[in-house]
């Protein structure tokens, strides 16, 4: 069964405390916090192991993506932000957040 290593799991726990006021929970039990045990968090979310290792390896990915934040546009992260939490049963709210547009 794949794990999350431990950076990935520090990775999470930083970003789930960054957004916590934009996320909301799309489910009603085993929800992502930054307290949570993230691997039991997956696990009662894909209760398949095939679909487990699916998106463990997947959030894998988007965390190393998502860490490469200077060679996104703003869409792009914002797009892998929201992948992330979606994974962990949450629906981030985007705040809109330097997405204003500039007018001359």
């Amino acid at each position: 069964m794949l794990h999350l290593s431990i950076s990935q799991i520090y990775y999470l726990r930083h970003l789930l405390r960054q957004y916590a006021p934009m996320l909301k929970p799309v489910i009603t039990e085993g929800v992502a916090t930054a307290e949570a045990d993230l691997d039991a968090v997956l696990e009662s979310l894909y209760p398949e192991a095939e679909e487990l290792a699916t998106v463990t390896e997947q959030l894998g990915r988007l965390i190393l993506l998502h860490q490469k934040k200077d060679l996104l546009s703003i869409e792009q992260y914002e797009a892998i932000t929201q992948q992330i939490f979606w994974i962990l049963g949450l629906k981030y709210a985007s705040s809109g957040v330097g997405k204003e547009s500039v007018t001359a």
